[in-house]
């Protein structure tokens, strides 16, 4: 089984990608609001990614050590169930944030 502090950190791995990838979709909306996707300024580019990178490898981590696991093998059927959690939440964060 995976430790319980791992899929704790896991936890908080996810919690903290659900909120950047909120900030992500608000700060795109007004991104898409004040300009267009061509004039996009270097600033807002590295805004983006700096939002996206640290959320891509949070939600990695969340959907690796959130799941539960057998030790020496594969995850759990449940896991299966926790990985579709985990993209539901970050795409609903991600949906929340644009939409506010």
């Amino acid at each position: 089984m995976t430790p319980l502090i791992l899929r704790m950190l896991g936890a908080v791995a996810g919690a903290g990608s659900a909120i950047l990838y909120w900030f992500l979709g608000s700060i795109l909306t007004k991104v898409l609001r004040q300009s267009s996707a061509g004039s996009l300024l270097e600033s807002q580019y590295a805004l983006l990614a700096f939002l996206f990178v640290p959320a891509l490898i949070l939600a990695v981590v969340a959907l690796f050590w959130v799941p539960p696991r057998v030790s020496g093998g594969g995850p759990l059927p449940e896991g299966r169930r926790w990985r579709v959690a985990l993209v539901l939440l970050f795409a609903a964060a991600f949906v929340s944030g644009f939409v506010r």
